[in-house]
């Protein structure tokens, strides 16, 4: 169950900083203070130094992945019907 925890923190951390960098308005801003919160509640909950460092890669790495597909899903041009 921890292992759900972890993913799920990751995931959401990985999406709000996706929108941060993917954002050029102020409100860029909320997604940023959105997984700082995040962050620290997951540093809160879990205090063991493995699941900190795994945390913090598995989100670089979410975010890295949803970068590049917001990149080609932005240069493809595919648009809704």
């Amino acid at each position: 169950m921890r292992f759900l925890w972890l993913f799920l923190y990751s995931l959401v951390c990985a999406v709000l900083l996706a929108c941060f960098s993917n954002i050029h308005d102020f409100t860029k801003y909320i997604f940023s203070l959105g997984a700082l919160y995040l962050g620290m509640r997951f540093f809160r909950r879990f205090e063991g130094l493995g699941f900190r460092i795994w945390f913090i890669v598995i989100a670089v790495i979410l975010y890295f992945m949803f970068n590049l597909i917001y990149a080609l899903y932005t240069q493809t041009g595919i648009t809704a019907p």
